[in-house]
C-alpha cells in the first residue's frame, strides 16, 4: 500500500494578491511560506516518507527542498504536476477569468482553452498522468508530493471518485495536507486540506 500525501506549496506575495501565476514564474515563498513548510516537514518527519516529488515551478522546488532537509529525503522534479496554464489570463486577477467561465456551462466550461493556454480538460488528464506515474514507480511506503491548489483541487473528483463538479467545493490552503491510501488501484481517503499542523498546539494528523 501507498499513502500519497499531496502538499500544497507554502505562501507566496501572489496568493494574497489573487493574481495568476505563470508557468515561468520566479515567485519564491514568502516569510510566513517559509515557516509553512517547516511545519510540514516536522510533521513528515519520522513517518518514513520514502519518496518526495515536486512540480517544477519554483514556489514548489522551493517547499520540497526546505522538507527534502528536514526529513532527509532526496526530492525529484516531475513534469506533468505545474498548474494549469492560464496563457493570455497569467498575471492577471482571478476575477477576470471567472467573469468569463461563470457565462459557460459545465461542459462549455471544461473544453474552454484560454488563449494560449489549456482546457480543464486537457489540465486534468495531464495530472491524472503525473500522478499515474509517480504511483506505478513507488513501492509502497508514504509518497509526498508538492503541487499546486488547482492541481490538488482538480484531481480530488478523481480521487474521490465523484464527478468533476465537486472540484468546485474544495479550496486547498497553503501547505494543506491532502492524504490518500493507494492499495489495487484504489483510492480511499484519509483527509482533505487538512490544515492542524500549521496549528503550533497540533501534531498533525499523522
Amino acid at each position: 500500500m501507498v499513502r500519497l500525501i499531496l502538499i500544497r506549496h507554502g505562501k507566496t506575495a501572489k496568493n494574497v494578491r489573487g493574481i495568476l501565476h505563470s508557468r515561468s514564474d520566479d515567485s519564491s515563498l514568502d516569510e510566513e511560506g517559509i515557516d509553512q513548510m517547516k511545519r510540514v516537514g516536522r510533521v513528515l518527519k519520522g513517518e518514513n516518507v520514502v519518496q518526495l516529488f515536486c512540480s517544477k515551478e519554483k514556489r514548489a522546488v522551493e517547499s520540497a527542498r526546505i522538507i527534502s532537509q528536514i526529513c532527509r529525503v532526496t526530492r525529484k522534479e516531475v513534469a506533468g504536476l505545474e498548474e494549469r496554464d492560464w496563457g493570455v489570463f497569467e498575471g492577471c486577477p482571478w476575477s477576470d477569468v471567472q467573469a468569463i467561465l461563470e457565462r459557460l456551462s459545465l461542459d462549455e466550461r471544461y473544453t474552454y482553452t484560454p488563449e494560449g493556454g489549456e482546457s480543464w480538460q486537457a489540465f486534468e488528464g495531464r495530472i491524472i498522468g503525473a500522478l499515474g506515474i509517480i504511483l506505478e514507480g513507488a513501492k509502497g511506503g508514504v509518497v509526498a508530493v508538492i503541487t499546486h491548489g488547482g492541481v490538488i483541487r482538480a484531481l480530488l473528483p478523481y480521487l474521490l471518485g465523484v464527478p468533476k463538479e465537486e472540484s468546485f467545493k474544495f479550496d486547498p490552503a497553503n501547505a494543506s495536507l491532502t492524504i490518500f491510501n493507494f492499495d489495487k488501484g484504489k483510492f480511499t481517503k484519509v483527509v482533505v486540506d487538512d490544515r492542524s499542523h500549521l496549528d503550533q498546539r497540533s501534531g498533525g494528523v499523522l
